[in-house]
């Protein structure tokens, strides 16, 4: 077993970032490049990957593939043609084909791809969304070429600009990864932690132009890549989406903190400084902003695991490292597992209620993580926390109940003490049945509801009803009623 008590592992790699290019995340970001850090912070676990490694401990147990990451800094320079595309015209490509990534303009969305293998089209399949969201425009996930000549695709009417880039992550010239240690330190990639730190994973970090920025986190979400299952190469395929994301998409860098294969290996994701907290500032307290969900990036971050999780979940690999790594961050950012808080914004004050430990489409209109890997998280969340959520049999309290009326139509204003439902149940006084309004599902403190079409010259009387996420019922007594003139 590997011990788990924390330690560092301080990779000194300098770094030199061009000028930020644009990247569509809704939220405000610096305009400077800096130069900062780079390390490890995860801990252990059995027979996974594990992220905190103790200072004695000197590997982790094989979960089943191997490890891939290079310890020389090298991997093949990414090879990547992007181009105008229609309907059904073949594209050409002077490099085998890894990866075809389409992206357009247009509130439309889908797709299909084809692929040319010598003289023989194959079968059209359907593009999955890559579940990163930009208002207006429209991206697919990754779509496997399995070294193809040529491509083929199909958008919907309404898609405008529309363009597709191959990716070649495997096949170009090896070199040393620009920006990482020089040539008299020694080994380039001198970290030897179960981390797959980006210099072990090939991140080419010309093409990294993200300013970090750091915010207290907030939330934790989880997303998968809508890349192929079973993939051979996660290194590889992680170096096509930090292309992909970085360049293509415009995002200055990869979109997660962190990734995850299907062996359990945890990689680090969006590029954070040169210390012994990935993700995080020197201090390890806040989080570099990432581009995972538009407009909720700052304070959340995004764990994606590879692969694509609608009809199958989480391989038991990388389910557990997933978890591992969730219960190092919640105990480190004091975040309740079962929780859900309201979500705000810092650099642009949006808000949202939430889980703490979320799934993509929690936030936004989305098949990511996945049907079948969100289904995994409430039992993921129960592992984080090491038993069952505590039994809530207590009713929300009711408060501040007032009604004010103006002509036909009175509005009720109340408060509860935790976010519960809203509905008001109304009558004439003297009688005995009920109205009621549609109850308001949205999970609130603040409650308000109008009643409509009231009598003249009647006396109401009228009670509010909440109920909590647990069910409980709270019926606040019958107020003494209002009158309609």
């Amino acid at each position: 077993m590997l011990s788990t008590s924390p330690t560092s592992w301080i990779v000194g790699t300098l770094r030199r970032y061009s000028e930020l290019m644009g990247v569509m995340t809704g939220e405000r970001r610096s305009l400077t490049a800096t130069t900062s850090r780079r390390g490890v912070f995860l801990g252990a676990a059995l027979v996974l990957v594990t992220c905190w490694v103790g200072a004695t401990s000197t590997g982790v147990a094989d979960a089943g593939g191997g490890d891939h990451r290079s310890t020389t800094g090298k991997a093949p320079k990414t090879l990547a043609a992007q181009s105008r595309i229609m309907n059904d015209v073949p594209v050409e490509s002077e490099f085998s084909i890894d990866f075809v990534g389409v992206f357009y303009d247009g509130d439309v969305e889908g797709g299909s791809i084809r692929f040319r293998h010598g003289e023989r089209w194959g079968r059209w399949t359907e593009l999955e969304h890559d579940g990163v969201e930009v208002e207006g425009r429209w991206a697919s996930g990754l779509a496997t070429g399995l070294d193809a000549d040529a491509y083929q695709v199909r958008v919907p009417g309404g898609a405008r600009m529309a363009r597709a880039v191959a990716i070649n992550t495997t096949d170009g010239p090896t070199e040393p990864e620009i920006g990482a240690l020089a040539a008299s330190a020694g080994s380039v990639c001198a970290d030897t932690s179960a981390i797959v730190t980006r210099c072990e994973w090939g991140a080419d970090e010309t093409i990294m132009t993200w300013a970090p920025e750091y915010f207290a986190t907030q939330k934790l979400t989880i997303h998968h890549t809508a890349t192929v299952n079973g993939d051979a190469d996660p290194a590889a395929t992680i170096r096509a989406i930090y292309r992909y994301q970085a360049v293509d998409r415009g995002f200055g860098d990869i979109g997660y903190q962190y990734l995850i294969d299907e062996q359990g290996l945890v990689y680090e994701g969006r590029y954070s400084g040169n210390d012994a907290y990935p993700a995080h500032d020197t201090s390890g307290t806040n989080v570099v902003t990432a581009a995972h969900i538009g407009g909720y990036n700052s304070g959340n971050i995004g764990i994606a695991l590879l692969g694509t999780l609608t009809s199958v979940g989480a391989k038991p690999a990388a389910r557990g490292s997933l978890e591992q790594l969730l219960r190092e961050l919640v105990s480190r950012h004091g975040i309740d597992a079962f929780g859900a808080s309201l979500y705000v914004n810092p650099v642009n004050g949006t808000i949202k209620e939430v889980a703490n430990i979320s799934g993509h489409r929690d936030w936004a209109a989305t098949e990511c993580p996945g049907g079948a890997l969100y289904a995994q998280l409430p039992s993921i969340r129960q592992a984080v926390a090491g038993s069952p959520p505590p039994v809530d049999a207590a009713a929300p309290v009711i408060s501040a109940v007032t009604a004010s009326v103006k002509k036909s139509t009175a509005t009720v204003r109340w408060a509860t003490d935790e976010p519960s439902t809203t509905q008001v149940q109304y009558r004439r006084v003297g009688t005995a049945t009920w109205a009621a309004t549609a109850v308001n599902a949205t999970f609130t403190t603040a409650h308000t509801t109008t009643l409509n079409g009231l009598v003249r010259r009647t006396t109401y009387e009228y009670q509010v009803i909440s109920v909590d996420r647990a069910g409980n019922v709270a019926t606040s007594t019958p107020a003494g009623g209002f009158s309609i003139l």
